[in-house]
């Protein structure tokens, strides 16, 4: 599907809106346990996180529980103060504030969220990134990249699906949404999950990290039939990627780059990324899309043994854990 103009990015959002917004009305209407749906966004402050919130607002005509998870608190304010006011008295637009490079930050903002909320609806997990390509070490001796990249997303998806799955036993949508790269790596090094024994790389991470994540959704899959898991790889899009950067020449770089090779702004990714949830995945198991919010081609990602989907999960849920 080509993007070459804007005239045609502009119908297909059109169309896109009609029945995106059709959809939405019959899904508030099947709300039972809670008057509004509840959508989460980890990441929602900045880049593709932010156009799938302002995108969700716009279509729910912010008759919704929005909930932004970051670290920018002052962008969370502007980003909420431009939802459209809603007209349900159950709706509620809110910024929680966490560090989702430590395991006891997202311990904390998981824990909230399972004491005060009645389900989730919409669980999405969008990209999170740091200035450095190299190695660094948090205080509680894990690489922040690889924990935004991997670990810190896994831990908020298990800890949080007893809430996916009250709203599912009510009849009402469930749906867990990873923002990555489905299909755009093949394989895993079993041998050193974590990258813990060969030596780290940034390049490696990146590398690896896209099948961590088609992996581990299949093992979601697997142990929860009745859920809805999206892995969906957001092309080329101009967001603020560049402004992480640690040179200053890099960053102005990567801004003309972006400005002149990426045909998405994070609000138009979030268009599409909002299509892959709610028309595309159309019932429960593991959906890989593209840019568009569409199907991948049949083969172009990996399908992992159970044995490989058991690795990953035990691994996974020693490094997320938290030391007493």
């Amino acid at each position: 599907m080509p993007y070459n103009t804007s005239t045609s990015f502009a119908l297909a959002a059109s169309l896109f809106s009609i029945t995106l917004t059709t959809y939405l009305y019959k899904s508030h209407r099947r709300a039972s346990s809670h008057n509004v749906p509840v959508a989460i966004f980890l990441g929602g402050t900045a880049g593709i996180g932010r156009g799938m919130a302002e995108a969700y607002a716009k279509h729910t005509n912010g008759n919704a529980h929005i909930i932004l998870i970051g670290r920018n608190a002052t962008n969370a304010k502007a980003i909420i103060a431009s939802f459209p006011k809603p007209t349900s008295p159950d709706a509620k637009h809110e910024f929680v504030s966490c560090d989702a490079t430590l395991m006891t930050e997202c311990q904390r903002t998981i824990d909230d969220l399972l004491q005060r909320l009645p389900k989730i609806n919409y669980l999405v997990l969008s990209p999170m990134f740091l200035k450095s390509f190299h190695r660094e070490e948090t205080v509680e001796g894990k690489e922040p990249k690889l924990v935004l990249m991997y670990y810190a997303r896994f831990k908020f998806m298990r800890e949080l699906i007893p809430l996916l799955r009250t709203a599912k036993d009510a009849g009402e949508d469930a749906k867990s949404y990873i923002v990555g790269g489905p299909g755009l790596a093949k394989t895993i090094d079993y041998d050193d999950l974590g990258f813990l024994k060969k030596g780290y790389s940034f390049w490696k991470i990146r590398q690896q990290f896209p099948v961590y994540l088609d992996v581990i959704l299949q093992e979601f899959a697997a142990q929860n039939p009745s859920l809805t898991f999206i892995h969906a790889y957001p092309g080329p899009v101009r967001s603020a990627l560049a402004d992480n950067l640690e040179w200053p020449l890099f960053q102005i770089l990567f801004k003309i780059v972006f400005e002149l090779s990426f045909p998405f702004s994070y609000s138009e990714s979030g268009e599409y990324m909002l299509h892959a949830m709610f028309t595309t995945a159309r019932h429960p198991g593991t959906w890989s899309v593209d840019m568009y919010g569409e199907i991948l081609p049949k083969g172009k990602v990996v399908v992992a043994s159970e044995e490989e989907r058991r690795m990953l999960w035990e691994h996974s849920l020693q490094e997320t854990a938290i030391s007493e």
